[in-house]
């Protein structure tokens, strides 16, 4: 009854951790700029959760995070449309960026599949050497790699 008890604290340990590292430093999106645009009136803000390029022009393009899609001003680089980025710019109503930096995430995607090979390499060896026992609430190893 005490292995339970201690998951269950620290499971609420944990959950209490991460509601106040979101309510102390909640991220800024694009969606809380534009429900509440006198809010962040010229606030530097940073973008860089799914923020993909839409369209680019010399002086200024378009992204688009969360479904909202929104131009800043500002040299857009060497992005292209369909690219992720992540920037830094002060918002400006009525739904406009200037842009103050601006960072091309090239091969996000193929990043994130590798970053998750290792995990998947872990998980299969850990279930190959131990199994769960639901009655008794922990993990034991498996009779086949038993070393004593």
């Amino acid at each position: 009854m005490q292995r339970p008890l201690r998951i269950t604290l620290l499971t609420l340990v944990l959950a209490a951790l991460i509601w106040y590292g979101h309510s102390a430093n909640p991220a800024v999106t694009l969606r809380d700029c534009l429900a509440d645009p006198g809010r962040y009136e010229g606030r530097r803000i940073t973008l860089a959760t799914e923020v993909t390029v839409v369209q680019t022009w010399p002086d200024s393009l378009i992204v688009h995070q969360a479904g909202l899609k929104v131009k800043v001003i500002g040299p857009p680089g060497d992005a292209r449309p369909g690219e992720y980025v992540s920037l830094i710019a002060r918002f400006r109503s009525p739904g406009r960026l200037e842009l103050e930096a601006l960072h091309p995430a090239r091969g996000r995607r193929a990043k994130i599949v590798w970053s998750i090979l290792p995990l998947l390499l872990l998980a299969f060896f850990w279930l190959a050497a131990y199994r769960f026992d639901c009655r008794r609430f922990y993990w034991e190893e498996r009779q086949r790699c038993r070393t004593s």
